[in-house]
């Protein structure tokens, strides 16, 4: 099924009328019309997006994971999306004195905390262990399950196409 659409720039804290904004609705656009017959002309068209700084890069990584998650048949589709796109933005300097901003690097660190947030909200809270919200919490359970899954997918294709390790620093 398909998800309610956030207003373009929803999320942006700039609004959607920045250049932010605008780089968030250019690329969920090109998402969109996302599949494995087009996916090279896709990933042409996103690597030529004007990435202006680390946030911009990281913006990109998100939208890509979230249409991934949200799409799960379509996950190796988005990894070689990903792959495609692994030189096409440049390297940013690095924050806080650290290593550059990379687009591995940001991809990395995208998934850690999509996992990391996966794992935190598995736990159920005092409300769900409640017998009137059995039915609703089985839903929750589903969607974070079917969340789960689609996510060790996703992982795994980047895996694959050695855009992850299988080190793991934790």
């Amino acid at each position: 099924g398909a998800l309610p659409r956030q207003p373009s720039g929803a999320l942006s804290p700039q609004g959607p009328s920045s250049p932010h904004g605008a780089l968030r609705r250019t690329v969920q656009g090109l998402l969109n019309k996302a599949c494995p017959e087009n996916v090279a002309a896709v990933a042409e068209k996103i690597g030529a997006v004007r990435v202006a700084d680390a946030q911009d890069l990281g913006t990109v990584i998100e939208l890509i994971m979230q249409k991934a998650l949200a799409e799960p048949h379509y996950c190796e589709t988005y990894a070689d999306l990903v792959f495609a796109l692994k030189f096409a933005f440049p390297e940013f300097p690095p924050r806080d004195g650290g290593r550059p901003v990379t687009f591995k690097s940001a991809l990395l660190n995208a998934c850690q905390g999509e996992f990391e947030s996966l794992v935190a909200n598995l736990q159920p809270g005092e409300a769900e262990s409640e017998p009137r919200f059995a039915e609703d919490e089985a839903l929750r359970r589903k969607l974070r399950k079917d969340r789960v899954l689609a996510n060790m997918k996703f992982i795994g294709h980047l895996f694959l196409r050695q855009l992850l390790s299988g080190k793991v620093d934790g």
